[in-house]
């Protein structure tokens, strides 16, 4: 698969968003929140939860208009190195964050969001022009499998810094994400090749608005799709909200900081083999069916969060997330791809994103406000489970045979 020179430029990008995952909103800069920047307490894992929410609003307001704009035109490259840019700029800027700076903390890691989750509507809008026919799910899931992995190194080197340096380190750290994602955003600009342009790509702002209100309309032909959609708003925030939240809940918890950031390394390199076996299951057994396992997992594993009480316990809660992260969001993602057609991809994938993120912000304010408002952090965890639960019961009654049987008779 990788003797494609552009499958393999298009997962290998992955490794930078990964890295910025990883390292900005799930690792180092959670924790140096909570234990440094904000001082500790229940407000810091609010305040998180508050920020996080308003970084997925914004990324809902705009990952559509950036598919719809983008979708028929030959800007999908451009537009995600644009956004990628303004990532790459947020997580340097972290560098000079420091004790009392929470609101300056906060703001970076706003902007880095935003730049990573438009930069994704485009990224995930290549896929349908780069994976070879009847090779999506492969692809699809090649390239969490590699972004978890390069993700998880550059956590590893990250780590050694932080061990040797201390804070100097966290702020090393930071830069090292800057540098990690330019270095794989510059191998897909040389690589993977820009879409060709399409007769019917809106011509403007206005024309843009207009084609995104009417994609909504457009969405009802493909019923299947559309009822996933709503599976994935559901699953996808519980999702986001372990990410987002799993660091500063340890930390919360009184987890030390080797044993936290040692646990969500392990989450990383388990999520590469299992990628892979989640791509050899949907192959086997079928996309669905291996969703709803991974679902069935999350749910166990969001109740069992709410029993740890000892650094092992966070251990096994993270490797168990690590055993189905990557495998089930990129299958999905294939899914998702695979019951629409290929020339609105950009289009459709827009909706996807901002579905998602409306949904997204729900998880970590819910999470925030559980936490401000009983200040039991274990409750605000346990919550999550509903996310799972849900989707699950939607997910059951969608026809993928039958969605992708809609699109191959087009």
């Amino acid at each position: 698969m990788f003797a494609n020179r552009s499958v393999f430029a298009w997962c290998l990008y992955d490794t930078g968003h990964c890295a910025f995952a990883t390292v900005v909103m799930a690792v180092v800069l959670p924790v140096y929140y909570q234990n440094v920047v904000a001082g500790g307490g229940s407000w810091a894992l609010s305040s998180w939860g508050y920020a996080s929410s308003v970084a997925l609003l914004l990324s809902a307001l705009l990952t559509p208009v950036v598919g719809t704009y983008v979708d028929g035109r030959p800007l999908k490259k451009k537009f995600l190195l644009a956004f990628a840019a303004l990532g790459i700029a947020a997580s340097a800027a972290l560098a000079f964050s420091g004790q009392g700076t929470w609101l300056y903390s906060l703001s970076c890691m706003v902007l880095g969001t935003v730049g990573l989750s438009v930069a994704s509507v485009c990224y995930d809008a290549l896929l349908t022009f780069v994976a070879p026919p009847g090779t999506m799910d492969r692809v699809s899931t090649l390239g969490y499998g590699v972004g978890y992995l390069g993700g998880g190194v550059l956590l590893a080197l990250d780590m050694i810094l932080i061990a040797r340096f201390g804070e100097p380190g966290v702020k090393m750290s930071f830069l090292s994400v800057a540098l990690w994602w330019s270095a794989a955003a510059a191998v897909l600009t040389a690589w993977v090749p820009e879409p060709p342009a399409a007769n019917n790509a809106p011509s403007g702002l206005r024309q843009t608005l207009r084609a995104l209100a009417h994609s909504w309309t457009e969405l009802k032909q493909y019923p299947e799709a559309l009822r996933f959609m709503v599976s994935f708003w559901l699953y996808n925030d519980g999702i986001g909200t372990i990410v987002r939240m799993a660091a500063v809940f340890g930390a919360g918890l009184g987890i030390s900081q080797n044993h936290l950031v040692g646990a969500m390394l392990a989450t990383q390199f388990v999520g590469v083999p299992f990628a892979l076996v989640f791509a050899r299951l949907a192959e086997k057994s079928g996309s669905k069916r291996a969703v709803m396992i991974a679902l069935a997992w999350y749910t166990i594993v969001a109740v069992g969060a709410m029993f740890i009480t000892q650094d092992w316990h966070f251990w096994l809660m993270a490797v168990a997330v690590g055993m189905v992260q990557g495998g089930s969001q990129a299958i999905s993602r294939s899914i998702y791809a695979s019951m629409l057609p290929a020339g609105r991809s950009g289009h459709f994938f827009g909706l996807y994103n901002v579905s998602s993120k409306f949904a997204g912000i729900v998880g970590p304010a819910l999470c925030g406000f559980v936490a401000q408002a009983t200040g039991s952090l274990r409750l605000a965890v346990g919550v999550i489970a509903l996310n799972f639960i849900a989707g699950m019961a939607i997910l059951a009654g969608v026809d993928v045979d039958k969605g992708r049987a809609r699109v191959a008779a087009q």
